[in-house]
């Protein structure tokens, strides 16, 4: 069956005036090609749709049934055309987002609430993830945006910036030197250190680690958290110190104090990060929420 969107819509201006010559008034067209159509679509559905045998036109029982179905299936029509459009241009499917928990609570928030208010119909489905995880989920295609911390660009992975904090010392609260303003950075050289792993973000760590040396020491790494709030809560339980990016002062972790360094600090890059071969209009909106955010932040 070879059903024709005009047609029907013309049957159902038919349908609603029961006179042809208004109904092709209606529709700016010649009462000829108006029963033309309406021809067309009776021998497609091999059934007749008006009693033409008295003066006036009355719908056939036929008639009356497709009265009932023609406007959900324009309905349905002009639905699948419009998401079709706003599928090309990205304001709908599934968008899987990475970001490391500094983001989450920072920027992140802002981001996903501006990608919503302007496409409401596009799933956005986030995980918590440290940069390395992202890196190679992107790379494989698990992942199509991510929000990643000091990592570099890779042959597979564009990396923008967003926005730069300095590096904080995070001390429990309890410590001699939390009672401080702030921390001279080589009055950490004997301290025990919480920090991340390395395989789980390389330029992070190696960030700490260069300002510990240029400081004149290497930080003794006592413990290492795969996750925030486990190295927050190793330091809260006094098993040492840690230097963190200031998003993580915002937890408030209970038993941790922050203090800024004095002198030079590192600033701690937070990026948006997506694979160089996507041509995903979503990702494209995503980034570009995500550099509008950190412009106004």
């Amino acid at each position: 069956m070879d059903l024709e969107l005009r047609q029907l819509r013309t049957f159902l201006a038919v349908a609603a005036e029961l006179h042809f010559s208004r109904a092709a008034r209606r529709l700016h067209v010649s009462q000829p090609a108006l029963s033309q159509q309406i021809r067309a679509l009776e021998r497609t559905l091999g059934a007749a749709l008006f009693d033409r045998s008295s003066r006036a036109t009355e719908l056939t029982p036929a008639g009356r049934v497709l009265l009932d179905a023609a406007p959900r299936v324009l309905f349905e029509a002009e639905r699948a055309q419009s998401l079709v459009t706003q599928a090309a241009n990205g304001a709908v499917g599934l968008l899987n987002v990475g970001s490391v928990g500094t983001a989450l609570a920072s920027i992140t928030p802002r981001i996903l609430r501006s990608v919503r208010a302007y496409f409401p119909d596009l799933q956005l489905e986030v995980s918590q993830q440290d940069t390395a995880a992202q890196l190679v989920a992107l790379a494989d295609g698990s992942l199509d945006v991510g929000l990643v911390r000091a990592a570099e660009p890779t042959e597979t992975v564009s990396v923008e910036h967003l926005v730069s904090e300095p590096l904080l010392a995070a001390l429990p609260s309890d410590h001699p030197l939390a009672d401080r303003t702030s921390i001279v950075p080589e009055d950490l050289a004997d301290e025990p250190f919480v920090l991340w792993p390395r395989p789980l973000g390389r330029a992070f760590f190696d960030i700490i680690t260069r300002y510990c040396l240029d400081h004149g020491f290497s930080p003794r790494i006592v413990a290492e958290g795969a996750d925030i709030e486990t190295q927050l809560g190793l330091v809260a339980a006094g098993l040492g110190v840690s230097l963190q990016p200031s998003y993580y002062a915002n937890l408030r972790p209970p038993g941790v104090a922050f203090l800024p360094l004095e002198g030079e600090v590192p600033q701690i890059a937070l990026q948006v990060a997506w694979r160089r071969t996507d041509r995903s209009p979503a990702v494209a909106h995503f980034v570009e929420a995500a550099l509008e955010c950190a412009r106004t932040a």
